[in-house]
């Protein structure tokens, strides 16, 4: 098995990270944020805009709660934001894969930024995009996991 040098996290882990309705899935997306933010790794700016809205507009957390959450992982690190190449990158990933934009631009940045893995459970699982790979933690058993982010 491969050992990944970077990886980055979709939105859905930032939220699951944070959301008690499923213990199994935030103990996973809560170790992989801390991972990220331990070894300074790429988080898409996009990101953290996606996990204000959901979490605000589903009434996970209130307006404060999230805003507190991100300014956590501002502490950490600086999100990567989306530049012009990112867009033309997600358009063509659009336009070709038939990918939602937003996807295919969180995509786009990552891969930039040098992640070779994103985890998402949004898009499908071991599918390839250049050198970035998606993988969702969430069907991997958790040794797989393990060595993959070792």
């Amino acid at each position: 098995m491969t050992v990944i040098s970077s990886f980055t996290v979709d939105t859905n882990i930032l939220i699951y990270s944070i959301d008690r309705s499923n213990p199994a899935k935030q103990i996973v997306a809560d170790r992989l944020l801390r991972l990220v933010l331990a070894k300074r790794f790429p988080l898409p700016m996009q990101c953290l805009t996606e996990f204000y809205r959901a979490t605000t507009r589903k009434r996970l957390l209130t307006p404060a709660e999230a805003s507190d959450f991100i300014h956590d992982i501002l502490i950490f690190i600086a999100p990567t934001p989306y530049i012009a190449d990112d867009l033309n990158d997600a358009m063509q990933l659009h336009a070709t894969n038939g990918i939602q934009f937003f996807d295919a631009l969180i995509l786009a940045t990552s891969s930039r930024a040098g992640c070779s893995i994103l985890f998402s459970e949004d898009l499908q699982d071991n599918r390839s995009f250049g050198s970035l790979t998606v993988r969702n933690p969430f069907l991997m058993d958790s040794t797989v996991l393990d060595a993959l982010i070792a």
